[in-house]
């Protein structure tokens, strides 16, 4: 998920191989991308995040359970890439884009 302000957007990443399963970044070719929702409580902590970092951007990595669907935040990163979900590339880069020019959504 990466959060511009408080915009997020959010895709979930599906391995298509074992390699892929174990790292996604060794098998790219068997990757597939899909944007998804995020639930409430999940937003209202990604807010609170950027609020006590005092981040007006970040991406962060989650892991979803199969079983119940919870979230797991694992990973921080106040500088993450933000431009390889296709179909979340465009609408990221008006984001940023309003941001550095201090439009508020």
């Amino acid at each position: 998920m990466t959060a511009v302000e408080y915009r997020l957007f959010a895709a979930e990443i599906h391995a298509g191989s074992d390699a892929a399963r174990i790292d996604f970044r060794t098998d790219y070719d068997h990757l597939t991308y899909r944007p998804c929702h995020v639930p409430g409580t999940v937003a209202a902590g990604m807010r609170e995040l950027l609020d006590t970092l005092r981040l007006s951007y970040v991406a962060c990595d989650f892991l979803v359970s199969e079983e119940d669907g919870r979230w797991y935040l694992v990973d921080v990163n106040p500088n993450g890439q933000w431009g390889f979900i296709p179909e979340l590339r465009t609408p990221l880069t008006h984001a940023l884009a309003d941001l550095l020019e201090g439009k508020t959504p």
